[in-house]
């Protein structure tokens, strides 16, 4: 039951599937002890769209890391615009899946230190992060027969617009995750025959959920081009997953959109590091095409000294660049994915 301050326990939290035709803003306490004089206690939010008539169930995460604000806004804004007997199915939407990274700006919990999309499936009894995890595991992700978690650069990486999804034409379900990502209507497709352990979409592998995640440019900021992107792109998915018959997509532009694919295992923790501090000044842009030992860029000391030439271990195409100038030695400066 709420409390007066309309927060309900998440331990209490049941996904209710047979809830038709309504919208509802509900607010789960974590149940943490993460509250100060400064700060009230963290709680996840999640916004709902029951459809008018049965059908699939879509789970949308935003800010699994809390410096990525894309996701957040495409959410709010499918929630006052989405009109419930437009839809059928339920579509459940958490804007702040780590609201503790949220609060604070960050990718990574500033409570743990803990990136909550290295975390899952969570385990019950440990950091605040990793509970958080297993909630999201069992309550929200387990539920779903669809699962789209937003992603973007955030505050120190610029990343290439695109769609990620599991790479497999052999089995049905690697079929279905293709044929979604190009209903999502990307330019670029993101095909990783293999998940690392930890994320959300690992969570979902593992339960036989088909789904798809987005990356964009990032920066703390959204780009017109993004914001666009994330809206038009969930709802085309709305339509594929048969939820939505006639989505209002803004630019009323339904044509089929040509995509080229790069393929990794999309691991950001595989990048490359840098091997000092300075000043990084890059002599590429992201989607460049690079041969081994072309050159990505250049840190310098701030007296001009050249400290490290930075050069691209293989071949491939860059879908990551570090998005601050100023880095410390061991920080990513560049992600590439091959083309086949």
């Amino acid at each position: 039951m709420s409390d007066s301050m309309g927060i309900t326990p998440i331990t209490e939290f049941v996904w209710d599937r047979s809830i038709r035709n309504s919208k509802r803003s509900i607010r789960l306490s974590l149940g943490d002890d993460t509250a100060s004089e400064a700060t009230e206690a963290a709680w996840l939010p999640v916004l709902e769209i029951a459809g008018a008539e049965e059908g699939p169930s879509l789970l949308l995460l935003a800010g699994v890391h809390g410096d990525e604000y894309e996701g957040i806004e495409l959410i709010i804004r499918l929630f006052h615009q989405l009109a419930p007997h437009k839809l059928k199915g339920n579509l459940l939407m958490i804007t702040a899946a780590n609201p503790y990274s949220y609060r604070g700006g960050t990718r990574m919990s500033p409570e743990d230190g803990v990136n909550l999309a290295r975390a899952f499936p969570g385990n019950a009894t440990g950091t605040v992060t990793e509970r958080l995890a297993y909630e999201l595991h069992h309550r929200f992700i387990s539920k779903a027969d669809f699962l789209l978690d937003l992603h973007s650069g955030g505050t120190q990486y610029a990343v290439a617009t695109l769609t990620g999804y599991y790479h497999n034409p052999s089995t049905a379900f690697g079929r279905s995750c293709r044929e979604a990502a190009e209903a999502f209507g990307a330019k670029l497709l993101w095909a990783h025959a293999e998940i690392a352990p930890g994320r959300s979409i690992s969570s979902a592998q593992s339960l036989g959920i088909p789904w798809l995640y987005t990356e964009a440019f990032g920066g703390r900021r959204i780009r017109p081009e993004d914001r666009t992107f994330f809206y038009e792109g969930t709802l085309r998915l709305l339509k594929h997953l048969g939820m939505c018959d006639n989505p209002e997509v803004g630019t009323g532009d339904d044509a089929p959109v040509i995509s080229r694919t790069i393929y990794s295992d999309g691991n950001f923790d595989h990048s490359m590091l840098s091997e000092t501090d300075g000043f990084f000044i890059p002599e590429v842009s992201l989607l460049d095409e690079v041969r081994q030992g072309d050159r990505i860029g250049t840190i310098y000391h701030l007296d001009g000294t050249e400290l490290q030439q930075v050069k691209a271990e293989t071949a491939g195409i860059v879908v990551m660049l570090l998005g601050t100038p100023v880095i410390r030695k061991q920080e990513p400066v560049y992600l590439l994915a091959a083309l086949t």
